[in-house]
């Protein structure tokens, strides 16, 4: 993530480092996001959003930034640095969720090549509604797309792009209900704290950065709530952006208390 690593004090947790990053926003990571967004193109690193492919790639490449041997999502930099700061923060940001309604019906109905092929253009789809809207994916669950705005690296206006993501999804003729062979999906949109850190697997040879908590799972369940074409936002998020849209309060699995939210289709 970044080529002067001892700027930053090596230490266990690593809090005010992870929270600088994911909630104020470290300059030398703000400056590369800065840079990479003009190069083509996707895929990218998850945390400084080097391309991976076209010619950008290529240039990013010769200069020592490809992708991570140990991590696809990652390149090298980036696998290297969560490699020597391990770590995580609390951090209030807005999260979605998306996915596909009624999958196990259409896998029993169609063959496994088609059920393959409309996951992969719902992801496709999907991955490129979020990141126009400055989402940043953090994980892939079968037909789930999970995604995150932290503040510090999109601003303060996370709610906000979280919020029109959402909307996009919803407008999409892939998604859009009424639309020749629409994929019907359910989204769900919430803004909490979030525990955003390094897991670890194989011993130290796979190491990834996963979100977790309270905001993640009524994220989660928001999405699972939600009718297809439809998408649940919790009133955290709508604040004065969905004041003409009726608000409800929806008893969601594994949550001891009640969630209003507003219903978006």
């Amino acid at each position: 993530m970044t080529e002067q690593p001892h700027r930053f004090e090596e230490e266990t947790g690593n809090t005010e480092l992870w929270t600088t990053i994911f909630a104020d926003g470290h300059p030398d990571l703000t400056k590369q996001h800065r840079l990479h967004k003009r190069l083509p193109r996707d895929p990218r690193c998850r945390l400084c959003l080097v391309p991976f492919e076209g010619l950008g790639g290529w240039y990013m490449r010769r200069k020592g930034k490809g992708r991570s041997s140990r991590n696809e999502h990652y390149c090298a930099a980036c696998d290297g640095f969560l490699e020597t700061f391990p770590g995580g923060a609390e951090v209030e940001m807005s999260v979605l969720y998306v996915d596909i309604r009624n999958s196990t019906g259409y896998a029993d109905a169609e063959s496994p090549e088609h059920v393959s092929a409309r996951i992969n253009s719902f992801l496709d789809r999907a991955v490129a509604r979020i990141t126009d809207h400055d989402g940043f994916i953090m994980a892939f669950y079968g037909d789930c797309v999970v995604a995150v705005w932290p503040p510090g690296f999109v601003g303060p206006g996370h709610a906000q792009k979280a919020l029109g993501a959402a909307r996009a999804l919803l407008a999409d003729p892939m998604f859009r209900k009424g639309s020749n062979a629409a994929i019907p999906v359910g989204i769900g949109v919430h803004t909490g704290p979030v525990y955003i850190s390094t897991v670890e697997a194989a011993r130290g040879l796979f190491r990834d950065v996963s979100i977790f908590g309270k905001s993640v799972n009524v994220t989660a369940r928001l999405a699972s709530e939600a009718a297809p074409f439809t998408c649940l936002v919790s009133e955290s998020v709508a604040g004065s952006e969905l004041g003409e849209t009726p608000e409800q309060s929806y008893d969601l699995k594994g949550l001891s208390e009640p969630v209003r939210a507003y219903s978006l289709n």
